[in-house]
């Protein structure tokens, strides 16, 4: 059985130097992931899209599915791109009570 070359987590304290501008840059091209993947989780390493799935799961798989073989052990992130739903406060109608 082949070990996993993507690690998602890192050595606490110990923040890889991508992991930054990777999340800034899902920010900044969110539009776009959202028009070419659709609303989906992603897996992003020096601001490319490695894997792209309806879960994390089948995020992580696709991404190590596809990583090209020269790369070694890498530390992606992970984010879930979609359209933010506006939040309604709903509030019970009050009922007149008839006597």
């Amino acid at each position: 059985m082949a070990t996993s070359r993507i690690r998602m987590g890192h050595l606490y304290g110990q923040t890889p130097p991508n992991v930054y501008s990777d999340f800034e840059w899902i920010h900044e091209h969110k539009k776009e992931l959202i028009e070419k993947y659709g609303e989906c989780h992603v897996i992003v390493y020096q601001q490319q899209v490695l894997g792209v799935g309806a879960t994390y799961k089948e995020a992580l798989e696709n991404a190590e599915r596809d990583l090209p073989p020269d790369m070694g052990e890498i530390t992606p992130v992970h984010d879930w791109v979609g359209y933010r739903h506006p939040f309604f406060r709903v509030r019970p109608k009050l009922i007149a009570k008839n006597e």
